[in-house]
């Protein structure tokens, strides 16, 4: 009779999924040929008889850290919202201030274009519109919409 042997080593014999009791010893455990006594020599606790144990902790071990309870994470977490600060929220305050300041210096006659890419002149200003003529239509925007004022700084710097 001969049957097939497969050798499984031990690493992958158990699964996460087997239940484990306090009977079950690794390999290398002795086993004493039987049952242990408590106290003897082939108890592998090694705690006399009568003794209370506490469940295989001592009592003066601190609790085990999690992986997100070191000091350095306390110390990122701030230079990452720092760091944030400086790429994103402090450009956008800029941009927004930069745009202000353009919204408030339209005036009536200058070339403008606006967010869509129309070129046009300013012929009415309110206080929350702007009318824009292209060719031979008037029409109203937002001021928000303004992208940008058209100056003649090109000529400016080629008479330099």
């Amino acid at each position: 009779m001969s049957q097939l042997t497969y050798f499984i080593p031990y690493a992958f014999a158990r699964t996460s999924q087997d239940p484990q009791s306090s009977s079950d010893r690794p390999a290398s455990a002795p086993t004493g040929g039987g049952t242990a006594v408590p106290g003897t020599a082939g108890d592998p606790t090694g705690v006399p008889t009568g003794v209370p144990t506490t469940g295989g902790t001592t009592d003066n071990a601190p609790p085990p850290e999690g992986p997100c309870a070191s000091t350095e994470i306390m110390w990122m977490m701030p230079m990452f919202i720092v760091l944030m600060y400086f790429m994103m929220i402090r450009p956008e305050q800029k941009r927004k201030k930069e745009q202000a300041a353009l919204l408030s210096a339209i005036r009536v006659g200058e070339s403008v274009v606006m967010l869509s890419g129309m070129h046009g002149i300013v012929s009415a200003l309110d206080e929350k519109t702007v009318t824009v003529r292209a060719g031979d239509a008037n029409m109203v925007f937002d001021r928000s919409a303004v992208s940008r004022i058209v100056r003649d700084e090109p000529a400016a710097e080629a008479g330099k």
